[in-house]
């Protein structure tokens, strides 16, 4: 069977030096190869097809039968790397927090230790008979996050 670190291995080889950016390899029990790749411009239909004659370069396909894939992430999809983020900077985003809450904020920040959001809130001022819009910015820890992904 084929392992998702060696077909990583043939598309990293592949994309160094470009601004294209692996997401995510996954090799099912049936050797279901899915590759998923970006790059902040969006993936063309020519790279996915480039990475796809590297990888059939790499591993005969008379020694080990697999499906192949190679698709850009889908819109509905996690964000799961920092290039993913950084390509998200500036767009709404859902925030589910490992404690249950979720909310939509803004991205503003994307680094390898934490995101930053903003976001508003409506709550009570003093002096005022309706709640108010009030602006939050909020600091997150990879490890605080169960998922974000873009609003759609």
């Amino acid at each position: 069977m084929i392992s998702a670190s060696s077909i990583a291995q043939v598309v990293e080889k592949l994309i160094a030096g470009s601004s294209l950016f692996l997401v995510d390899v996954t090799v099912s029990p049936f050797n279901e190869i899915e590759v998923v790749a970006d790059k902040p411009e969006g993936l063309n239909v020519e790279e996915c097809a480039e990475i796809s004659r590297a990888i059939e370069a790499a591993f005969d396909r008379e020694k080990e039968d697999y499906e192949l894939t190679v698709s850009s992430p889908g819109l509905g999809e996690p964000l799961k790397v920092l290039p993913q983020y950084q390509k998200a900077l500036g767009r709404e985003v859902e925030v589910l927090l490992k404690s249950g809450v979720k909310f939509i904020a803004t991205l503003t920040e994307a680094t390898a230790e934490k995101i930053a959001v903003e976001y508003t809130k409506m709550e009570a001022v003093e002096g005022k008979k309706r709640k108010q819009p009030v602006k939050y910015a909020q600091e997150l820890e990879y490890g605080e996050v169960k998922w974000v992904r873009l609003k759609l």
